[in-house]
C-alpha cells in the first residue's frame, strides 16, 4: 500500500514535469518565433527606408538634371531671341540700326523730348555721287564705301544716347536726344571732315568720298510731329546737295509751318 502511494506520486510528478517541459518548449518556441518576426519586420522596415532614400535621391538627381537642362534651354532661347531682335533691328552690311529701328526710336525720343522739354535733333546724311562710286568701282566699292562711312558715324557718335541708323541706300540718319542745333551742327561738321579726310582704298584704287548733311531740331513746337522733324531735316539735306554738296545745312522747324 505504501509502495503504491509512492509510485502514484512519482507518476504524477513525472507527468507534471513532462507537461511543464513541454510548456517551456512551447514558450521558448513562441519567443523565438516572435523574435524572428520582429527581426523580419525590422529588416523589412530598413529595406523600405533604404528604398525610399534611394528613390528620393534618384528623384532629386533627376529633378536637378531636368532643371539644368531647362536652364540651358532657356538660355539658348534667350540667345536666339536676342539674335532675332538684333537681326530685325540691325543693318547687315553696316551693323548700324536699320530703318525699322529708326521708326521705333524716333517716335519714342520725340515723346520723351516733349515730356522732358529737351531739344531733339535729327541729322540726315547722304553720300555724294554714290551712283558714280557704284558705276566706277562696282558694288564692292559701293559696299565698302557704305561700311567706311558707317564706321566714321560710329566714331563720331560716342554718346550712348545717340542712335545711328542706315535709313536706306546711301542715306543714314542720327537721332540726337538732348541736343540743340549748335550741338548737332558740330557733330555733322566733324563727321563731314572725317569722311572727306579718309579716302577708301580698293585694290589699287582710291575712292574719295564726301557727304551732305541736313539737320533740324525739335523744341516742343506745338504744331510739330515726327514727320515734321524728318521733313525739315530732309529739306535741309536737299539744300546741302543743291548748293554744291559736301556741306551741312540746318532748317528750323518753324519754317515748316
Amino acid at each position: 500500500m505504501f509502495v503504491g502511494f509512492w509510485l502514484h506520486n512519482i507518476l504524477v510528478v513525472f507527468l507534471l514535469s513532462k507537461q511543464y517541459y513541454h510548456q517551456i518548449q512551447d514558450k521558448q518556441l513562441a519567443q523565438r518565433q516572435a523574435l524572428a518576426q520582429a527581426n523580419a519586420t525590422r529588416k523589412a522596415q530598413e529595406e523600405l527606408l533604404a528604398l525610399q532614400n534611394t528613390t528620393q535621391e534618384e528623384l532629386e538627381s533627376r529633378v536637378q538634371e531636368r532643371t539644368f537642362e531647362l536652364n540651358i534651354a532657356l538660355q539658348e532661347l534667350e540667345q536666339a531671341n536676342q539674335e532675332l531682335e538684333r537681326t530685325n533691328t540691325t543693318d547687315e552690311l553696316t551693323s548700324l540700326y536699320n530703318r525699322r529701328f529708326y521708326d521705333q526710336k524716333i517716335l519714342a525720343e520725340f515723346r520723351r523730348s516733349k515730356r522732358n522739354l529737351t531739344p531733339l535733333s535729327l541729322l540726315l546724311i547722304d553720300i555724294d555721287h554714290f551712283k558714280q562710286v557704284n558705276d566706277n568701282f562696282g558694288h564692292l566699292g559701293g559696299d565698302k564705301s557704305l561700311i567706311a562711312v558707317a564706321s566714321l558715324i560710329k566714331l563720331t557718335t560716342q554718346r550712348s544716347t545717340d542712335i545711328a541708323c542706315r535709313y536706306g541706300g546711301e542715306e543714314f540718319c542720327i537721332i540726337l536726344p538732348e541736343t540743340d542745333e549748335q550741338g548737332a551742327m558740330a557733330i555733322a561738321e566733324k563727321l563731314r571732315k572725317q569722311v572727306e579726310e579718309h579716302p577708301i582704298t580698293l585694290a589699287e584704287n582710291e575712292i574719295n568720298l564726301t557727304i551732305s548733311c541736313g539737320i533740324s531740331t525739335y523744341r516742343q513746337e506745338s504744331f510739330a510731329t515726327v514727320e515734321t522733324l524728318f521733313s525739315c531735316a530732309d529739306k535741309a539735306l536737299y539744300r546741302a546737295k543743291n548748293e554744291g554738296r559736301n556741306q551741312v545745312q540746318y532748317l528750323p522747324i518753324n519754317l515748316e509751318k
